[in-house]
Formats: C-alpha cells, structure tokens, sequence
C-alpha cells in the first residue's frame, strides 16, 4: 500500500504547509549532495522524536545519509519496499489513544451512559530502525454503547519532511445507519510549491455504537 503525503499538523480544516528544503530528484536514487546538505542533516535531527534521534547517531555515515535521502524523496513513501527503496518498511498502526475522557461523562442529557474515546488510523515509514514519516488520521467521538452521540473532532497528522511541497489535509466527519457508525475520512493532497498536484490519498476509519473501531482503510485517489 502506498499512501501520498506526509508532516505533522492537526487538520480541523484545510490546512497547508509548503517547505523549501533541498530536494533529490526522483531519479537521483538514495544519495544526496549540494550546499545544503548539511541544512538539511540538521533540519532531519530536529524532525526526528528522541528515539529516533538515538537510533539515527548510531547509523554509519553512508546509512545517514540514505535515511536523509529517503525523507527527502517522496518516492520513498510512494515506493516503500521497492527498487531503490527496497529497504524502506511501512507499517500500519491502529488503536485507541490513552485518554481520561474514556470514562462516563457528566451533565449530558442520555437514556445510556456517554463514553468519550479517541482512535486513530496510522501508518508509519522506517529505514534501518529510524522512523522518518507518518501519516495519521485520528477521531475524537462520543458514544453509549447503541450510538455515536458525537464527533468532537476528526484530523490528520503527518511528520517529517517533505521538500518544496504543499500539503492540503482535509477531514471528512459524518455518520452512517443512524448514527450506530461514525466515520473520520481524511483526503490528503501534495503539490509542487507552484501548484501542479503531484499525489492524492484517502486515509479514514470507522466505529460503532459501542466504542469499537469497525474498519480502516487508506487508498491512492
């Protein structure tokens, strides 16, 4: 499965980022040279969680620099497992988000007791260990074991780099079967700085009445 996109923001509505950031092109392969090369070593770093940070010092300097190279290529997300990208793993990561609120809520009006949970949908790109992107699409609802009472929010993450591109994350909340299903779809757009669209994507996930996540899905559009 290859998805489109990547950087992280919370998306309540279309939003987007462009950055200018050296770029290989897409027939470069996995090296990476110029004068900001070491810009970019340090804007990587910067990207990077603790963990990964850790793990991407003790790489060698030629892994350093494919993982650099990866993070600026987005054909190492579109082609993961693939070609120059072969060593590239992608991962699919779905659950609920630890949160307090998972208890029964007060002062709302309810035949049943109204939970409030938050699940996500998410997927994940690694080389030599180091995770350099994610994608995630994340519902925050309330439920009361028959129906979903409410969508509180419905976002898009994304992490890492992406060079001279824009992002467009757009959310799409609704129920199905009244309202027993609540579904957070999110379509995400990548475009060159100057406006040509270069990939589309849908990520999203479904659940029910009972607080149980029913199915997740992402798609090339």
């Amino acid at each position: 499965m290859h998805i489109s996109a990547k950087r992280a923001i919370s998306a309540m509505g279309v939003l987007g980022l462009a950055f200018s950031l050296f770029a290989a092109p897409a027939s470069a392969g996995v090296t990476v040279s110029g004068d900001g090369k070491e810009a970019n070593f340090k804007t990587l770093r910067t990207n990077l969680d603790k963990e990964d940070r850790l793990k991407f010092e003790k790489l060698s300097t030629d892994q350093q620099e494919k993982v650099l190279a990866a993070a600026l290529n987005p054909e190492s997300i579109f082609k993961a497992g693939t070609g120059d990208w072969k060593e590239v793993q992608e991962t699919t990561l779905t659950g609920s988000v630890a949160s307090p609120s998972n208890t029964a809520l007060t002062g709302i009006a309810q035949t049943a007791a109204v939970k409030k949970k938050t699940d996500t949908h998410k997927k994940t790109w690694k080389l030599f260990g180091v995770k350099y992107a994610s994608l995630e699409a994340r519902m925050t609802y309330q439920y009361n074991g028959k129906t979903v009472t409410a969508i509180n929010s419905c976002g898009g993450f994304y992490s890492n780099l992406i060079p001279l591109r824009k992002i467009q994350s757009i959310p799409t909340p609704y129920f199905e079967s009244k309202k027993t299903k609540a579904v957070c779809e999110i379509t995400w757009q990548v475009s060159k700085v100057g406006g040509l669209m270069e990939g589309k994507s849908v990520q999203g996930l479904r659940l029910d009445g009972k607080g149980s996540r029913v199915a997740f899905w992402d798609y090339d559009a």
